[in-house]
């Protein structure tokens, strides 16, 4: 009984692989247009038409104007960032390098400002810049031999004399054209 079983299931099993391939050919052979179009690639047109793109004459446009004050303003806020966060450095014993790259900034600010003022102004702020780079001097020293108070002390004294005679409202009558 069980061969008859077994010979069963192998008739099945034959008459539903034989199903499946005749599906499969009589699916193949009948020509399902959109089947098809779905799995072959179109050969590209060789004939396509270039998209005519005109060249245009470029326009020049006028350079954007920014007045002495407003760019010495900006130069101002800039200085006292560098400034505030040098100080909050000292504060937080950073690191020399990084304290120096703020002094250095500072001192950049300060010449780009020096750039808007007239010539005796610029001689005072000459004079201040020499102060930062009298700080920035202080930096030569180990930091073991170095009195983080004296140098926040001297950066808080030129930042002052900055404040004081730098400002932007304090600057306007001697702001010019560089």
């Amino acid at each position: 009984m069980s061969r008859k079983i077994c010979q069963r299931s192998e008739i099945y099993g034959r008459r539903l692989v034989l199903l499946i391939c005749l599906s499969i050919f009589v699916a193949s052979s009948s020509s399902c247009a959109s089947l098809h179009k779905k799995f072959v690639r179109k050969k590209k047109e060789k004939n396509q038409e270039q998209a005519f793109i005109p060249v245009l004459d470029p326009v020049d446009y006028p350079a954007a104007r920014v007045s002495p004050e407003e760019r010495y303003r900006y130069n101002y806020s800039l200085w006292k960032v560098w400034q505030r966060d040098l100080v909050q450095k000292i504060d937080s014993k950073g690191s020399d390098k990084n304290q120096r790259y703020l002094v250095g900034q500072i001192i950049v600010q300060l010449e780009e400002m020096k750039k808007w003022l007239n010539d005796t102004k610029k001689q005072e702020l000459s004079d201040m810049i020499a102060a930062w780079r009298g700080v920035l001097v202080l930096y030569d020293q180990p930091a073991a031999l170095r009195s983080s108070f004296t140098v926040k002390r001297k950066v808080e004294s030129a930042a002052e004399d900055v404040r004081a005679k730098f400002n932007p409202e304090a600057a306007k009558g001697f702001l010019v054209s560089p």
